[in-house]
């Protein structure tokens, strides 16, 4: 499915170009293969989310991912793995090493589908997301995902995004999303300022593909896939963090620039605590490319 869907990605129509502040990116679009209209797509610039990793003190516990119900017995049992507890993530995120960087990170994963945590003020959010460091380089993150947002009345909305942290995150108007969609995201660091980004909604068909240049220096160093409580841009905030449906993370994998192959295997599992310590957020692995990530 993967290679089908690249190869259809690879004569997309170009349909605006854009330089800010040493960025420059050209982004295409289409729909089940076929070029659209340049005016279907709207980049909707916003201040930069901060979505770097913002860890607690008993970070690497070496505890289980115990007490996690088995949702798809097919794809194998949880076994024991390294820990890693945040105040904002909730997935799996891998270390490389600088002799040998992070080159490409793909997966398929579902859109939040909400629902209103109790006692908690609305609006409630989640987003999901693939990206490269953000972790042990927190100075630097380039990633691409989904946002959902759920109102008092329990109605919900989803949009799709990029960002090469610290510059601008990008709204892809025009890109359908809904809650329960499964998309996929694949990005490519071609060196350290360059990259590809493809957003694609594999249910509705739509695809988004970004070449970007002069990006902020990636170090290619982590690996991440991730459901987040995130902070506001302008406030630095953190939103209310909403309840949902499984998250499912599918074919999640990576590759080095010398050709290793990096999945979940050895990677830390990441439990999202709030201020109180209370969990709110765990994951959950299968097997080398699939993982849960369920809400507490």
């Amino acid at each position: 499915m993967r290679s089908s869907i690249l190869s259809l990605l690879a004569a997309s129509l170009t349909i605006c170009t854009t330089t800010v502040t040493g960025l420059g990116f050209t982004a295409t679009f289409e729909k089940d293969g076929q070029e659209l209209d340049p005016s279907k797509l709207e980049l909707v610039k916003t201040p930069p989310t901060r979505h770097w990793h913002r860890q607690w003190k008993n970070r690497h516990s070496n505890s289980t991912a115990g007490g996690l119900t088995s949702r798809r017995d097919s794809l194998g049992k949880p076994g024991k793995e390294d820990i890693s507890y945040s105040d904002n993530w909730c997935g799996a995120a891998h270390r490389t090493t600088p002799s040998d960087p992070v080159q490409n990170i793909f997966a398929y994963f579902t859109v939040p589908d909400l629902k209103l945590r109790p006692n908690i003020p609305p609006p409630q959010f989640a987003a999901a997301w693939v990206g490269i460091d953000g972790a042990k380089c927190n100075w630097t993150m380039l990633q691409a995902g989904v946002t959902t947002v759920v109102n008092s009345n329990g109605g919900q909305s989803a949009s799709a995004w990029w960002e090469w942290f610290p510059e601008a995150t990008y709204t892809i108007k025009g890109l359908p999303v809904k809650p329960g969609d499964w998309m996929s995201v694949n990005i490519t660091a071609k060196d350290e300022t360059h990259a590809r980004v493809i957003v694609t909604n594999m249910q509705r068909g739509y695809a988004m593909t970004v070449e970007l240049a002069g990006g902020p220096k990636l170090c290619r160093e982590d690996t991440e896939w991730i459901v987040e409580d995130f902070y506001e841009a302008e406030t630095n905030k953190q939103v209310a963090f909403a309840s949902f449906s499984d998250v499912w993370f599918l074919d999640a994998a990576a590759t080095t620039v010398k050709g290793k192959n990096v999945g979940i295997d050895g990677s830390a599992l990441v439990h999202l605590k709030n201020p109180k310590g209370e969990v709110l957020c765990k994951s959950e692995k299968y097997d080398n490319s699939n993982f849960v990530v369920s809400s507490y």
